[in-house]
């Protein structure tokens, strides 16, 4: 029985943005070859929070191939193949994105996930993360999430799942645990599915929600009940379960019950788990877990790994500088900037001393040298040319600095909306505000005038 088992890593929230891919090929049910390959990343930039779960950081990856020049070399390994990965959903939607981001065409493959396998056939569990599995089957060696070393680790689960029910066909394996295995095929997929018994979303759910929202019906929280325990200390509360519910999962109130099917757990808090010291919804959860529920145990750790989602990432778009701009116009108002904390880019055409007047003019305060007042600012004037950077993909390294910035602070629940206006558009502004101080032009005074 032959396969591929494969991992990535990504450098930001962008699920295209692969850093790193681990490969471990097994033919006979041995590991005879392993892969391991560092990757410029689409786009070029690396978030925190990623750089803290895998320590691939962006001087490590600056010289070396992208995924385009790398396909070459794996391509090989996948089409028509049967490929494993720990938590498909998270690294077959790498995969896509990535071919997507460079217009390359999808594999013809067969693919599994040995994190929903190990659900099925091991059951009792605390989680079902590389780790506790590694651990249950006595696996060593891991160094998680250096790719490689995590391929290992799900080629290794597949081959004593296989050893242990006598499996020597993917037809086999497929008939014995009940799944139907994913597709990738020329522009399209299908998701790996394992039969379990699901209880369904409550319908009233989605009517909370944009009814356009599109799930991602392959993730592991959809249609799951998730509970949260303990403080997060990268991500406020309301943040975590915004994400959750985004990807179509049910936030539950604290209290766990039979059906709850995710406890995340806060950095601290599951420390001390891990040490033996629990607290009372732990042991509860433990009972619950040993009475055969489908209940997972896991960390906020791999709760960021898991989500992986864009839909609550601040990242700066045209449509969005093109919008805010549009409305800044349309408004007309003689005082929004007045007391309002106005960021500007570098690159500007204009002297940056020159725009921080005008804001003063405007009884506001501007400023471009503060980086801990971009989470405060409540207007991001972008530069004419860094605009025109964006629109070909690039992002000036001060636009990389704002979105950081932003979502650091996002991520502590500390955080406001902010307006993205174009240099072009907030010159036309102060000299709409200049033409009617000397009588030229009229503007909105009071809300109430305001007609949108």
């Amino acid at each position: 029985m032959n396969f591929i088992a494969i991992d990535f890593e990504t450098a930001n929230y962008k699920r295209q943005s692969v850093c790193s891919v681990g490969l471990a090929i097994v033919e006979n049910l041995k590991i005879i070859k392993t892969i391991n390959r560092l990757i410029k990343p689409i786009p070029n930039y690396y978030e925190w929070i990623n750089i803290s779960i895998h320590g691939i950081k962006p001087e490590m990856t600056e010289n070396e191939k992208d995924f385009e020049e790398l396909w070459p070399e794996i391509k090989p390994y996948l089409e028509g193949n049967h490929i494993i990965a720990h938590n498909a959903s998270f690294d077959f939607s790498a995969l896509r994105y990535v071919l997507d981001s460079y217009k390359i065409e999808y594999p013809k493959l067969k693919y599994y996930c040995s994190m929903q396998i190990s659900r099925k056939v091991f059951p009792g569990l605390l989680n079902y993360q590389l780790p506790t599995v590694c651990d249950h089957l006595q696996i060593g060696n891991l160094n998680h999430h250096e790719a490689t070393s995590d391929a290992v680790a799900c080629a290794n689960i597949m081959i004593k799942i296989c050893q242990e029910y006598k499996i020597t066909s993917f037809e086999e394996l497929s008939r014995q645990i009940k799944l139907d295995p994913g597709e990738l095929f020329p522009n399209s997929y299908s998701p790996f599915s394992c039969n379990f018994n699901k209880t369904l979303i409550p319908k009233k759910l989605f009517d909370i929600e944009d009814k356009k929202h599109k799930y991602d019906e392959e993730h592991p929280f959809y249609q799951k009940r998730v509970v949260f325990t303990g403080t997060l200390s990268k991500l406020g509360r309301s943040d975590a379960k915004k994400i959750v519910e985004n990807i179509g999962g049910i936030v539950e109130p604290d209290t766990l019950r039979n059906n709850t099917n995710f406890l995340i757990v806060g950095i601290t808090d599951y420390k001390q788990f891990r040490e033996g010291i629990k607290t009372t919804k732990l042991k509860k959860a433990e009972n619950i877990i040993a009475k055969g529920n489908d209940l997972e145990i896991i960390s906020e750790v791999d709760f960021f790994k898991m989500i992986h989602t864009e839909s609550s990432i601040f990242e700066i778009s045209i449509s969005q500088i093109e919008r805010d701009s549009a409305e800044l116009l349309s408004r007309n108002k003689y005082n929004d900037f007045s007391g309002k904390n106005i960021y500007f880019s570098t690159d500007l055409s204009i002297n940056k001393y020159t725009a921080f007047q005008h804001i003063g003019d405007c009884s506001g305060y501007g400023h471009d040298y503060d980086l801990d007042e971009i989470s405060n600012s409540d207007y991001f004037v972008i530069a004419n040319q860094q605009i025109d950077y964006l629109r070909n993909g690039v992002k000036n390294q001060s636009i990389i600095d704002f979105e950081q910035k932003r979502n650091n602070a996002q991520n502590q629940g500390n955080l406001k909306s902010v307006k993205l206006i174009s240099e072009e558009i907030f010159l036309e502004y102060i000299e709409r505000r200049h033409k009617a101080h000397l009588g030229e032009f009229r503007m909105n005074l009071f809300e109430s005038e305001i007609d949108l």
